[in-house]
C-alpha cells in the first residue's frame, strides 16, 4: 500500500482512515472541502502521522489538467475533483497502490486491506462488499425498502487501485466511480476482497434528481457488460430509458402496498414516494440522444485523460505534486 485517498466534506469523521494508515505505515491524503470543521483539523496534530497530507479543494477549484472533461450535464459533487486528484498525485508520486476510502467506512482492518492490496497484482481495480448500509442511490434504496431485490456491486468508497493499469478518471456525474471501474470491468479485472460497513444515514433526506442521470447510464452500460448490446445507438438508450421508467414505475406500485412481512404501510411511504417522484419528473427530461452524447463524449474524455497521464511529471514528493497542482495545504 503506497496511500489512502479520503475525500471528505466532515475532517473529523476521518479518524478510523487515520489509524489505518498509521497501522499500514503509508501516506494518507485528506481533501478536504472548505469548512469551519478544518480549523479543528489542528486539534488532531496527535493522531495525524508524520506523512499525512490534508489539503483543502474549493468548489472552484480548477487547473489545467482537470479542464478537459466536455460534458453537457450539470456537475453532481466535487467528489470526482478529489478523486482524481488523488489518482494525479498517485502518478506523478510513483504510488502503485492507492486506497480510495471514504469517510464513513468501517471495518477496515489492516490484515484485510493488505491482502485486498496484494490483489492489485491480479486487478486493476479491488473493492469491497458493504451489505448492512449500502451506498446505493435514493431509488435503490426505495426499492429495497419496499420489498424489491436490489444487489449492491463495489464502488470507489472503498477501492483499491493499481494506478499503473487503471487507466480511466472519475467523471463529474453521479456513479462516478462506476463509470472509473467500466473498462476494468469489461476486462475481466476487477476484484472483491472482502466486507466492510458504511455508517448509517438518512437516503431520503436528499433528493433524487440530480441522481437519475448517472443512474441511467451507469445501469445502461452494467446491463451492457452483461448482455452483449451495442451501446453506440439510440436504440439501446431509449430501451434503457424504457427499463429504467417500469423500475422506477414497479417501486412505486410496491410502496402503495404493505411492507414486506407487515400488514402496515412502508414507513415514512409519501416522503420516499416524493422522491420517486423527483427521478421519474428528471428522467423524463433525458432524451436517448443525451445519453448517447454522454457516452461518446466520456469515452474520447478518457482518452484525453489517458493522454494528459503520459505527459505528467514523475518521482515527486508530495509537496512537489501539491504545489503543481496548486492546492493549497491546511
Amino acid at each position: 500500500m503506497d496511500a489512502i485517498v479520503v475525500p471528505t466534506m466532515t475532517p473529523l469523521a476521518v479518524g478510523p482512515a487515520i489509524d489505518l494508515a498509521k497501522a499500514l505505515e503509508c501516506t494518507i491524503v485528506l481533501l478536504c472541502s472548505p469548512s469551519a470543521q478544518l480549523r479543528e483539523l489542528g486539534r488532531m496534530g496527535r493522531v495525524l502521522p508524520s506523512n499525512a497530507l490534508y489539503l483543502e479543494v474549493s468548489q472552484e477549484y480548477g487547473h489545467p489538467l482537470l479542464g478537459f472533461e466536455r460534458r453537457e450535464i450539470e456537475k453532481h459533487t466535487d467528489i470526482a475533483t478529489k478523486r482524481n486528484i488523488g489518482l494525479l498525485m498517485a502518478r506523478m508520486c510513483g504510488w502503485r497502490t492507492v486506497f480510495f476510502l471514504d469517510d464513513d467506512i468501517r471495518g477496515m482492518e489492516p490484515s484485510l486491506i493488505r491482502r485486498a492490496a496484494a490483489l492489485t497484482g491480479q486487478y486493476r481495480v479491488v473493492g469491497f462488499q458493504i451489505p448492512e448500509f449500502p451506498d446505493n442511490s435514493v431509488v435503490c434504496h426505495a426499492s429495497r425498502v419496499s420489498g424489491g431485490v436490489q444487489s449492491t456491486f463495489i464502488g470507489g468508497n472503498a477501492l483499491l487501485v493499481d494506478t499503473r493499469r487503471a487507466e480511466a478518471y472519475f467523471p463529474a456525474i453521479y456513479n462516478e466511480d462506476w463509470l472509473f471501474i467500466y473498462d476494468a470491468v469489461a476486462a475481466r479485472s476487477a476484484g472483491v476482497a472482502g466486507r466492510l460497513r458504511q455508517l448509517a444515514y438518512d437516503p431520503f433526506s436528499r433528493s433524487a434528481t440530480p441522481e437519475e442521470f448517472g443512474e441511467l447510464i451507469a445501469e445502461g452500460l452494467v446491463r451492457a457488460l452483461h448482455s452483449g448490446s451495442d451501446v453506440s445507438t439510440l436504440y439501446f438508450w431509449m430501451d434503457a430509458i424504457k427499463k429504467r421508467s417500469r423500475f422506477i414505475d414497479e417501486v412505486v406500485g410496491r410502496l402503495h402496498g404493505t411492507a414486506p412481512g407487515t400488514d402496515e404501510p412502508v414507513p415514512d411511504r409519501d416522503r420516499i414516494l416524493r422522491r420517486l417522484d423527483e427521478a421519474k419528473k428528471r428522467l423524463l427530461e433525458i432524451s436517448p440522444m443525451s445519453c448517447l452524447s454522454f457516452y461518446r463524449t466520456w469515452r474520447e474524455n478518457v482518452d484525453v485523460w489517458q493522454r494528459q497521464l503520459l505527459g505528467l511529471p514523475t518521482s515527486l514528493t508530495p509537496q512537489q505534486a501539491i504545489r503543481y497542482l496548486r492546492l493549497p495545504s491546511v
